[in-house]
């Protein structure tokens, strides 16, 4: 009986453990979609509750409002919802104004997202009606096609090599020579991609800010009105370094603003990499992509968008002045108990581990600092000053260290002798 009740008891509190960790949830109209983050569409998903939406001027945002379950977890501090137990679309107008004076009335209609050089490289743009079915339809007409070729061609080339295994074993045992053409080369896929449609608001807007409602039937529809603010993406380009020394490759050092300087030993090296990237106050730029996180206001973010189109840069040290181009390099670790990297040229038929420009600055004595400088195309200069650290003397270190301890020495010995001098009444 005993065993029965502790059993019971200890269900009891599992179960009620369960029940406290569960999440309360409830029906909510959230709101769901694609936003351009300046460089390519983001999605995004905002609370009911959340009063405001910011977007990025420059290209189309596709936004649904849908009726589902949210819950709110304490562990990350987030909302979440549940898409896939309930998701109702909210279909009615979607209505923009500003100062109280109507600006836009949006109807749904069907979209898909185009990214003809794949996702990773941005640049992608959304196609809305007609256009997004049929560019779909293409897409996967392509892919399919693609799937047939490299089968068929995957086919022939275990052929070819079921061929050279039986040949080579026929020429083991003194048999003659047979020639055997290889096949052609695998297709190579496209990183073209097209999302598959599906149905949201087009919102187009300049810099400003606005107020939105959905409404259906001219009626407000409940929990759907927001505060909107559009920020102006033009004019925030620039290019960003990553220093790499060469002892630590791994661990890229960011150098953002023009003002930063780069401090390095005489005679050693280092590696830049440089990014092109849009700078954003971070109260502009993160409640696009991420609602939920708390900005810090007045603390400036700078977005990595690609690796910059610039082939060489300008290296001066005095009066010194050469050039360094983009390099493919190979880090390899160095033989002995020092764990140490070496960095050199990567050969044609290797994968780089690094792609860099090699700064190497001048020994001691010869220059107290330097510049790197590069131009691009589109006026985004970048310039970073250089700062060369002499050697440390480690004998000079070792006395200065010691220096405090042989004053005091010297103090007590002073002392010592002044009292022994002393004469005696």
């Amino acid at each position: 009986m005993r065993r029965i009740l502790l059993a019971l008891v200890l269900t009891s509190v599992v179960a009620g453990s369960a029940l406290a960790i569960e999440p309360q949830r409830r029906d909510a109209i959230v709101v769901t979609g694609r936003v351009w983050d300046g460089f390519s569409f983001r999605e995004m998903f905002l609370p009911s509750r959340s009063p405001a939406l910011q977007l990025i001027s420059g290209q189309d945002s596709a936004l649904s409002f849908v009726g589902t379950e949210e819950y709110y977890w304490p562990l990350s501090r987030q909302v979440y919802v549940d898409l896939e137990k309930k998701r109702e679309d909210v279909v009615g107008v979607l209505k923009i104004t500003r100062d109280g004076k109507e600006v836009a009335a949006v109807r749904p209609t069907s979209y898909a997202v185009l990214y003809p050089h794949g996702a990773v490289n941005g640049a992608g743009r959304l196609l809305w009606g007609d256009a997004a079915t049929a560019e779909y339809e293409a897409y996967t007409n392509e892919e399919r096609s693609f799937n047939q070729r490299y089968t068929e061609a995957l086919a022939r080339q275990t052929a070819y090599e079921k061929k050279l295994v039986a040949a080579g074993a026929v020429r083991a045992k003194g048999g003659g020579v047979e020639i055997i053409p290889p096949p052609a080369a695998l297709p190579k896929p496209s990183l073209k991609l097209v999302t598959k449609p599906s149905r949201a608001y087009r919102l187009s807007l300049a810099a400003g800010r606005y107020e939105m409602a959905l409404y259906v039937n001219d009626v407000l529809v409940t929990g759907t009105a927001r505060d909107l603010d559009v920020v102006e993406a033009a004019g925030r380009g620039v290019v960003v370094a990553d220093v790499v020394p060469e002892e630590r490759w791994t661990r890229p050092i960011p150098s953002n603003q023009e003002d930063t300087r780069i401090f390095v030993r005489s005679g050693s090296t280092f590696y830049l990499t440089l990014s092109a990237a849009d700078r954003f106050k971070e109260a502009e730029y993160v409640p696009v992509v991420s609602p939920q996180v708390d900005a810090m206001p007045g603390r400036d973010i700078w977005v990595r968008r690609k690796p910059a189109s610039i082939d060489s840069i300008d290296i001066r040290f005095g009066e010194v002045k050469q050039s360094a181009t983009l390099a493919r390099l190979k880090v390899e670790q160095v033989d002995g108990s020092g764990f140490g990297y070496r960095v050199r040229t990567a050969g044609k038929d290797e994968k780089e581990d690094l792609t860099a420009f090699a700064v190497t600055a001048p020994s001691s004595g010869a220059a107290f600092s330097g510049e790197v400088s590069a131009k691009t195309e589109d006026g985004a200069g970048f310039t970073r000053e250089v700062v060369i650290v002499p050697p440390r003397h480690g004998g000079l270190a070792l006395a200065l260290a010691f220096l405090p301890l042989v004053g005091w020495i010297g103090i007590r010995l002073r002392a010592v002798g002044g009292a022994k001098n002393r004469p005696v009444e």
